[in-house]
């Protein structure tokens, strides 16, 4: 029970600012595919709750919103809508009534405007409002608040573009990022299949190589399901004693070869006596493995550091590195989804773009917060990052 409250408060305090106007705003936006085979929501932000009475996940159910939502009265005119909207990204508009879970009947207006159309598959974003409004005297607190709001609904409809955008560039960069690996595991294990080494050093050569392709490989498998996870609310913690030192010193030998190999300086240590902390073992390890793994990554000469200072009522984990840096004005964007703080330098490196979102998430859901600091180009990359002291009795 206490677990549950727990999640129930990192929750709570892990909302942006915005997310709590975006509940209030009456209304939603959301990213969908539809075709032949019917509308497929991918993607909501906003007030579906407040709106409809039934919960967020619902919405992306298929057939949902159609089925238990819209006013079958109308439902003709809905999907009429959605098969006239033009291609040329202008937006369209819809009139119509919807059911809330208490049975009460509500006009509302849905625009839909096209973010990508693939053949039979079109890719849409839409935000669905209240059609009317009681009316408020010009001047009015009240207007003011629906002039917030409007501006509001502009800023998501833009976020969810470029959302949509970052969706694409991901599954381009992660088609690649699964070919790859994949292609180089199937090279090589073709190679020792049909005997194409001319000893057992270059057997092992090929062999090596395959299984470092395969780990690549499960890593980034590992990035997709656990961003799926998140997604869909289904990623659980189990907070237990965890022995810092003990922890540090397996990161340590983790990566003490690969940093050697690429001619790093690797330091791990604690600043003061040893403590424990209040966490889930292997999604803190989760978190410092991506975060060393990148430092030695985008460190191409100089200094990884990973320390742990127990403080009054958390534990501070800092991953310092002299690496490539991250410019001052992307600093903002490194937690979000899909994102290559930049794709001209980073592309080279691989990965994802899902590590650091991963980590935010796992860090919150134990309590903890977690930022990163740069001063620009060339110039390293330092994340910091807070988990809760272990209090005996707990």
């Amino acid at each position: 029970m206490k677990d549950a409250e727990t999640k129930k408060e990192v929750n709570r305090r892990g909302r942006r600012p915005s997310e709590s106007l975006y509940e209030e705003i009456p209304g939603f936006m959301y990213i969908a595919e539809f075709s032949g085979l019917g509308f497929r929501p991918l993607n909501s932000v906003g007030g579906f709750t407040s709106l409809t009475g039934y919960r967020a996940r619902d919405f992306f159910k298929i057939d949902f919103y159609d089925t238990n939502v819209v006013d079958q009265d109308d439902l003709h005119l809905v999907r009429s809508f959605r098969d006239n909207v033009s291609t040329d990204q202008n937006p369209e508009e819809v009139t119509y009534h919807l059911r809330k879970r208490t049975g009460e009947r509500v006009l509302v207006k849905e625009r839909m405007v096209i973010l990508s159309n693939h053949r039979e598959t079109r890719v849409v974003g839409g935000v669905i409002t209240l059609a009317a409004e009681p009316r408020v005297p010009t001047g009015s607190r009240g207007d003011e608040d629906g002039s917030l709001r409007m501006q509001e609904i502009q800023r998501m409809n833009d976020h969810l573009l470029e959302v949509n955008q970052l969706k694409d560039e991901f599954l381009a960069n992660t088609s690649h990022e699964l070919r790859t690996p994949l292609n180089s595991i199937i090279g090589f294990l073709t190679l020792l299949t049909e005997g194409y080494y001319e000893n057992e050093n270059e057997m092992r050569l090929f062999t090596k190589n395959a299984l470092e392709s395969s780990h690549h490989l499960l890593n980034v498998i590992n990035d997709i399901l656990d961003i799926s996870k998140i997604e869909a609310g289904t990623m659980d913690t189990h907070i237990e004693k965890v022995y810092v030192d003990e922890l540090i010193e397996e990161i340590q030998s983790l990566f003490e070869m690969q940093a050697e190999q690429k001619g790093l300086v690797l330091e791990c240590s604690t600043k003061k006596p040893p403590k424990f902390a209040a966490a889930d073992i292997q999604k803190l390890k989760q978190v410092l493995i991506n975060l060393v793994g990148n430092a030695i990554k985008f460190t191409p000469r100089g200094t990884v550091k990973l320390t742990a200072d127990a403080r009054n009522k958390h534990i501070l984990f800092t991953v310092k590195d002299t690496g490539i840096g991250i410019p001052t004005d992307k600093l903002e964007k490194v937690f979000q989804k899909f994102i290559q703080v930049d794709g001209s330098a980073t592309r080279r490196y691989g990965g994802t773009g899902l590590g650091l979102a991963i980590s935010k998430h796992l860090v919150e859901m134990m309590g903890g917060k977690i930022e990163v600091t740069s001063k620009g180009v060339g110039a390293g990359t330092t994340v910091r990052l807070t988990i809760p002291s272990w209090k005996e009795g707990k």
